[in-house]
């Protein structure tokens, strides 16, 4: 019975690990929607609408030049709540604000975001992603042949912090200007590899309808095992090692220092230099 109990909680651990894997659309299309602001902006209108209401009632209720001016400040209140209700609605209705890893080319809604459109970046035109000081901190960009084009991660949502999209990113970069081009199977067996922590044999790849799915990132050869015993293991699928994985990406990865930063880490602030600093 205990046997029994213990096959099944190891079957549930490796769809569970299936579903994770899946839901990272390695090796395909991968759309990450950014936070959108029209929520906090209509948080303001109302908060701008009540304070229009506070003071038109208590200036006309006071009068003289106090109520006056209590007046004027609240018409103001509502010329920036219905700026801000321009806006919101605005936002509300947009549909491009996310970030967009396709298999070609990379898409990023262009900034400042009020101004709307998107910026689509082909990989091979994609030299890294890298870090600059903004505000007083390190952000992530991405550096082209053309310049430089801002990566809004900070609008993230908390659930997608984890998606080490700068890595992502630069693997795909890195591997659009290989020849002959990988497969899209090969592409998926790659970015598991090299976002799994701790070592692996390789990695087990299905194809299904056309797109691949990542089954799972072997740990060892007792994980290959269970997975060969659970009877989840689909008749076609095919087994990706690990020098088979890593080798396309050769010495890529020393220059990923941008993109192997998480993006939750804390700010980055500039150190001063004290004087003298140099001479030590």
């Amino acid at each position: 019975m205990e046997g029994r109990e213990a096959k099944v909680r190891e079957r549930e651990l490796l769809r569970r690990e299936h579903a994770e894997l899946s839901a990272a659309c390695l090796g395909r299309e991968l759309r990450v929607p950014l936070r959108n602001p029209s929520r906090m902006l209509w948080v303001f209108v109302v908060l701008l609408g009540l304070g229009f209401a506070l003071g038109v009632s208590v200036g006309i209720t006071r009068g003289g030049a106090t109520g006056v001016g209590l007046a004027s400040f609240g018409v103001v209140l509502l010329g920036c709540g219905v700026y801000a209700a321009v806006l919101a609605r605005r936002f509300g209705a947009r549909q491009d604000l996310a970030i967009v890893l396709g298999l070609r080319a990379l898409t990023v809604p262009a900034l400042p975001l009020v101004r709307g459109g998107t910026v689509e970046v082909a990989y091979e035109d994609l030299e890294g992603v890298t870090l600059m000081p903004s505000g007083g901190r390190l952000v992530h960009v991405l550096r082209t042949s053309d310049g430089f084009v801002p990566l809004p991660l900070e609008r993230l949502p908390r659930e997608a912090k984890n998606t080490k999209l700068p890595l992502r990113i630069h693997v795909r970069a890195t591997l659009a200007r290989r020849r002959p081009r990988l497969s899209a199977t090969r592409l998926a067996a790659v970015e598991a590899q090299i976002l799994h922590e701790g070592p692996s044999l390789g990695a087990l790849v299905v194809t299904k309808d056309g797109a691949p799915e990542v089954l799972a990132v072997l740990r060892d050869e007792a994980h290959l095992g269970a997975w060969l015993l659970s009877g989840e293991l689909p008749a076609d699928h095919e087994m990706i090692c690990a020098q088979d994985v890593l080798d396309p990406m050769g010495d890529a990865l020393r220059d990923a220092i941008g993109a192997l930063v998480e993006v939750g880490d804390a700010p980055v602030k500039a150190r001063r230099m004290r004087a003298g600093d140099g001479q030590r």
